[in-house]
This record gives structure tokens, sequence and C-alpha cells, in this order.
């Protein structure tokens, strides 16, 4: 019978291997270091947060959200955070610039060329490019 090799290249569930390996199938696999671990969480994160942008469902959507938390969880401890600290500053956040239960929508924004912040804004023009005022 023939082998077929799929391409995986991405950051797995402690148990995969042997869930799969109890199915038949093989992983190439390795053990990562910290640093590298720590990047590959984070594309983790990318991956799953696409993965609940395609949720058809809200079975899916719960399934999709439960492993946006475990990359969360896992990324904070690995990086020395505690879940308390998160928390701590969520609600801190929350506190001064409020939650997102309002369902405000940005369009745009504008301000003057002497303001303060202009500069957080004009250093990052693949998120917030210029654009000629509109109304909305």
């Amino acid at each position: 019978m023939t082998t077929k090799c799929f391409k995986v290249e991405k950051l797995i569930r402690d148990n995969t291997p042997t869930l799969l390996n109890s199915k038949g199938i093989a992983m190439d696999v390795k053990l990562m270091d910290d640093q590298e671990f720590i990047s590959k969480l984070k594309d983790k994160l990318l991956e799953e947060t696409q993965e609940v942008l395609e949720a058809a469902n809200l079975e899916e959507l719960c399934e999709e959200l439960a492993d946006v938390l475990e990359v969360v969880h896992t990324l904070a401890k690995a990086n020395g955070l505690t879940l308390e600290q998160i928390e701590q500053r969520r609600l801190k956040k929350r506190e001064i610039k409020g939650g997102f239960e309002s369902k405000i929508y940005s369009f745009s924004m504008q301000m003057e060329e002497n303001n303060s912040s202009i500069n957080y804004y004009l250093k990052r023009p693949q998120k917030y490019p210029q654009i000629h005022s509109h109304t909305y």
C-alpha cells in the first residue's frame, strides 16, 4: 500500500501524536526551545482566531474560542504571566477605555498635525493608512 505524507508545520496539542498514532497515523515531531515555542504559540493564536472567523455555527464558535483560550493560557504561562495579571490588565483597560457592548465601529479619525497622538498613527501606516476625509 502507498503511504501519503502531508505537510503540517504547526504547534500541536500534547496528546495529538498519541491520539493519531492509535489511528495508524505517524507524525514527525520535535520539541522546541522556549523562544521557538513562544513564536509558534503566537502563530497558533493567529490560526485559532482565523478558525473563529470561519466558525459556521455556535458549536464551532464555542470550540474555536476554547482553542483560543487554551493558547492564551499557554502563551501567558510561557511568558511568566498569570491569568490574574491578564485579568487585572483587562479590567483596568475596561475601566479606562470601556468594553465593546455599545457596538461602536470607527470608520476614520481626524486630528490636527500638532496633536500629540499623531505620531502613533503615522508610525503605523499599514494599520492606520492616511486617507482623504469621508462622510459616512
